[in-house]
């Protein structure tokens, strides 16, 4: 397929999807603005599902997309592998450097003393600052190199 034709589409599909969810946001405000307290949930229920069809979709097209590229364009696929395996090294440093230790708290919650959520969550804690620290280089490196530039 042409690229007018892929781009095409897409404005359409675009297009059709933001004019499905107007249609159905403007339909939630005025069902929701007539009801009673009790059914709000149930009105809501509906707009909660279009959100996560939408979702679904996003999820589905982020990844459809990529394979696609990476058949249609091998060289940058080996770049793409590159980066998500960097990523996925930060997330295993950052899982190896997670603490386990049980968190003292006033509240009885099972999770302050279960290993694996504490482990899930200090990684996800520590892959973010190493992530930010990573940014805050490249930016700081992409500043002295401008100056130098000149």
């Amino acid at each position: 397929m042409s690229n007018n034709l892929v781009n095409t589409i897409v404005k359409i599909f675009s297009w059709g999807i933001m004019g499905a969810s107007v249609v159905i946001a403007l339909v939630f405000f005025l069902r929701i603005s007539n009801a009673e307290a009790d059914a709000h949930i149930g009105i809501a229920s509906s707009y909660i599902l279009w959100a996560v069809v939408l979702l679904g979709l996003a999820a589905l097209l982020s990844v459809l997309f990529p394979l696609v590229q990476f058949i249609l364009n091998p060289k940058n696929a080996v770049k793409a592998l590159v980066g998500l395996a960097s990523l996925g090294l930060v997330f295993l440093v950052a899982y190896f450097m997670a603490d386990t230790t049980p968190i003292v708290s006033a509240v009885e919650n099972a999770d302050f003393s279960n290993p694996a959520v504490l482990r899930f969550a200090d990684t996800g804690i520590l892959a973010t600052y190493i992530l930010f620290g990573f940014a805050m280089l490249a930016l700081v490196y992409t500043g002295v190199r401008g100056l130098f530039k000149l």
